[in-house]
């Protein structure tokens, strides 16, 4: 039952997920078709380059909040659910490795969507926001780095693989030399959550590539 629970919520991140914050702007801020415009995605990228700046930032914003969000209520719901004892053994869906997986449908859904032809966004900012829940404190360090790289250094596509990579190095890092942090951890946490930034950059690779943007 738990495990139907489980599955049940990892359908829902995903058709939640589905839901496109850049579209949603673009169709109600400019009357515009996102996918007719600039590089043809569905993400914060396109709307801050080729629509506008301060709509890319909202854009951005909504979509770390998107599942940052999500996360939050989903956990808050397992908890409450499982303080009522009404379904054994709920608890066990809300520890951090079933919201890892939660978290990656929502990721699933937003770079895929199975809503609009499976045509979304590079996912940047939503993975921003589920890392953000599992790592705050690499994600801020992380996001800091990236605001170095593209206001000084212009380097957009570089901080867009850091913002991939630096959190899950910085979480390998904490695993490794702080023992406190380690046994904290479930079993194969750091391993799922190297799965999800391996999906993350493997996607925006071929992203890029087919845009020849490398």
């Amino acid at each position: 039952m738990i495990y139907l629970i489980a599955f049940g919520v990892f359908v829902l991140a995903y058709l939640y997920g589905c839901f496109s914050t850049a579209r949603l702007v673009a169709k109600s801020f400019r009357s515009l078709n996102i996918y007719k415009v600039g590089t043809g995605l569905a993400d914060t990228e396109n709307i801050f380059s080729n629509i506008s700046r301060p709509l890319g930032v909202l854009v951005g914003a909504l979509d770390a909040a998107k599942a940052y969000l999500f996360l939050v209520i989903v956990k808050f719901l397992l908890d409450l659910l499982a303080s009522t004892g009404w379904i054994p053994g709920v608890e066990a869906i809300a520890k951090p490795n079933f919201l890892l997986l939660y978290g990656l449908g929502v990721l699933l859904g937003h770079c895929l969507p199975i809503t609009h032809r499976f045509k979304g966004g590079r996912g940047i900012f939503t993975y921003a926001g589920f890392m953000f829940f599992f790592a705050p404190w690499p994600m801020i360090i992380t996001l800091l780095v990236a605001l170095v790289l593209v206001t000084k250094f212009k380097q957009v596509r570089f901080a867009q693989y850091m913002i991939v990579i630096l959190p899950v190095i910085f979480e390998v890092l904490l695993y490794s030399f702080v023992s406190n942090y380690r046994r904290a951890q479930p079993p194969y946490f750091l391993g799922m959550m190297l799965g999800v930034a391996l999906f993350m950059g493997v996607l925006n690779f071929f992203v890029s590539k087919k845009l020849d943007e490398l």
